[in-house]
């Protein structure tokens, strides 16, 4: 049985969708689909300079421009989802802004054409669904772009987080809208991960819900599931959102994430960062 069913919204948005229990399609079989996406599902409304280490991507490949968000890790790199980097030939990443394009004197545009996919990546399955882009030239640090720090421990059941993006509101009405979101949820353990999307859920993907049916939605794939720690005054990035719900983002399955803590090593290894 495959694992997933992919939904390409050409333009805007390039999301991985999964079927609660059961799965259906694969990424080479299922039909291409045109459109855009908006926001977090149940989100608020981001503060300038309150996840400065938010990058929203646009991907160019041989068939078509797609949209992802990702969080700068350092001066010079980016990490993202893996099938948001997959046969990408050159990203132009919008940082220091919430907004997409309302005017904002903070925005910084760069374009770059390097990026790493994990070599284990497996597009049926999402195992290993992570990625890096590296910039031409570092990045200039202020109040609206900085970095975020990799996680100092991994995650656990019950953990209060935060999802971020520009991914859309309900099912109905495409975007994606102009501000970046946020909303307070929650991580679940591998078994209500699993009751839920069965054995699809592997190795290092953990499962998120919020009050009712907060969580991701189209077009927030790539973004960073962010953890603070210190007092609130020190943010860690604790996973990557990799895959949704078949049933809906207005449905009450919970949003899917890569731990980031499993992938340490190989960030490090492409990075350099100590």
């Amino acid at each position: 049985m495959n694992f997933l069913a992919v939904v390409f919204f050409c333009v805007y948005t390039f999301s991985l969708i999964v079927t609660p229990s059961a799965v259906e399609g694969s990424p080479s079989s299922l039909d291409r689909q045109y459109g855009i996406s908006g926001r977090i599902i149940g989100g608020s409304g981001a503060r300038a300079g309150q996840f400065p280490f938010a990058a929203a991507i646009y991907i160019d490949t041989d068939d078509g421009r797609y949209f992802c968000g990702g969080a700068l890790i350092s001066n010079l790199w980016l990490l993202t989802a893996g099938h948001c980097v997959r046969n990408g030939i050159r990203f132009t990443i919008q940082l220091g802004s919430n907004t997409l394009n309302s005017q904002d004197f903070n925005r910084v545009t760069v374009r770059t054409n390097t990026s790493f996919l994990h070599p284990e990546f497996d597009d049926l399955t999402l195992q290993n669904d992570i990625g890096l882009i590296q910039l031409n030239e570092p990045v200039q640090f202020s109040d609206y772009i900085s970095s975020i720090f990799l996680p100092s421990t991994d995650l656990q059941p019950d953990a209060a987080v935060y999802s971020i993006g520009w991914g859309q509101t309900d099912d109905y009405h495409p975007g994606p809208v102009d501000h970046l979101n946020y909303a307070n949820v929650y991580t679940m353990s591998d078994a209500s991960c699993k009751s839920v999307y069965g054995d699809q859920i592997l190795e290092h993907m953990i499962c998120v819900e919020g009050e009712y049916n907060q969580g991701t939605c189209l077009g927030d794939l790539g973004t960073p599931l962010v953890r603070y720690v210190l007092n609130q005054q020190h943010a860690e990035h604790v996973g990557v959102s990799s895959f949704l719900s078949s049933n809906g983002c207005e449905s009450t399955d919970p949003s899917g994430y890569i731990k980031t803590y499993g992938y340490l090593q190989w960030i490090k290894n492409i990075t350099g960062l100590p």
